[in-house]
C-alpha cells in the first residue's frame, strides 16, 4: 500500500470513529437539546402502523410512540421506513427509537438495544383466502406464502425450510397478492389478521397459532439515558392505563398483557 493510499485510509478511519462517536452519544440530553424524538416504524403494517390523513401515519404504534415523546417533554417525529432498513437506521443514528412491532431475537440483540419487557403480546399464524381448504403449511401443498421482508414471519418459514417464499415491504402488498392469487397463503400475527378479516379482507386464519411474538420497542446501542427514559414512560403508560386504552382503540382488546394475565 503506497502513502497516499495511507493517507485515505486514515481519513476514513477517523471518519469512521467520529460517526461512531456521534451515534454512541445521541442519547437523551441530545434528543432534549433538539428538542424532537424521531422515531420509526414501517406504516405497513395495519392496525399497528398505517397511512393516515394528510400524509401521516397513524395506528397503535403511532400513538404510543407520540405518548412517549409527549411523557419525555418533546416533539415526536414518526418517520416511515422499510422494515427491514430500520435496524441499519438505528445503528447509523438515523432514527432515536422504533415502535415497529420488533420480535427480539439474538441476531437483532446483537445489533441494537431493546426494552426489558414486550409492549403487547401477541402470536402469529398462518391466514389464507377465504375458500381456500388449507389449515395448515404442509396443506398449501408447496403454494407459495407471503411475508414482509426481514419479519420473524419470514425467518420461522425458512427455518422450516419451506420451499415457496415469497416477501413483501410490508402486509399491505400481501394482501394484495392473496387478493389476486400471487400468493396461497401469508403468516403475520393473529391481530393484523383479525383486523384485517374484519375490515374485509377475504382471509381466515389456518390452523393454531404458529408461535409467539412478543414485539419490543428499540433504540441503538450505548444510549443508557434515552433508554431509561423511555423505560420510564413506558412503565407509567402501563400503570395510568393509557397503554391498554391505546390498545382497545386500535386492536379491539387489551393485548398490552400476557396471555396468561388476560
Amino acid at each position: 500500500m503506497n502513502s497516499s493510499s495511507l493517507k485515505r485510509l486514515a481519513v476514513l478511519s477517523s471518519t469512521a470513529l467520529l460517526a461512531a462517536s456521534s451515534v454512541a452519544f445521541a442519547d437523551l440530553p441530545q434528543v432534549r437539546q433538539r428538542g424532537e424524538l424521531r422515531i420509526v416504524m414501517s406504516g405497513e403494517y395495519p392496525p399497528f402502523s398505517q397511512p393516515g390523513p394528510n400524509n401521516t401515519l397513524q395506528g397503535f404504534d403511532v400513538d404510543v410512540a407520540r405518548e412517549i415523546a409527549r411523557r419525555l417533554g418533546v416533539k415526536a417525529t414518526i418517520i416511515k421506513a422499510e422494515f427491514s432498513s430500520i435496524i441499519a437506521g438505528l445503528q447509523a443514528g438515523q432514527f432515536d427509537l422504533a415502535v415497529a412491532s420488533q420480535s427480539k431475537t439474538p441476531e437483532r440483540e446483537r445489533a441494537i438495544d431493546f426494552l426489558k419487557t414486550p409492549y403487547y403480546y401477541d402470536g402469529f399464524q398462518l391466514f389464507v383466502p377465504s375458500n381456500s381448504t388449507a389449515t395448515t403449511l404442509s396443506g398449501l401443498n408447496g403454494g407459495s406464502v407471503a411475508v414482509a421482508l426481514g419479519t420473524v414471519f419470514e425467518k420461522y418459514l425458512r427455518d422450516q425450510k419451506y420451499p415457496n417464499i415469497v416477501t413483501y415491504s410490508g402486509e399491505q402488498e400481501i394482501f394484495l397478492a392473496l387478493s389476486s392469487g400471487r400468493a396461497a397463503g401469508m403468516i403475520t400475527t393473529r391481530s393484523v389478521g383479525s383486523i384485517a378479516i374484519k375490515n374485509g379482507q377475504k382471509l381466515k386464519a389456518a390452523g393454531k397459532v404458529l408461535a409467539e411474538d412478543n414485539p419490543y420497542i428499540t433504540l441503538g446501542k450505548n444510549n443508557p439515558q434515552l433508554k431509561a427514559a423511555v423505560e420510564r414512560a413506558l412503565g407509567g403508560m402501563r400503570q395510568d392505563g393509557t397503554l391498554r386504552r391505546i390498545s382497545v382503540k386500535w386492536i379491539g382488546s387489551d393485548i398490552t398483557r400476557p396471555t396468561a394475565d388476560r
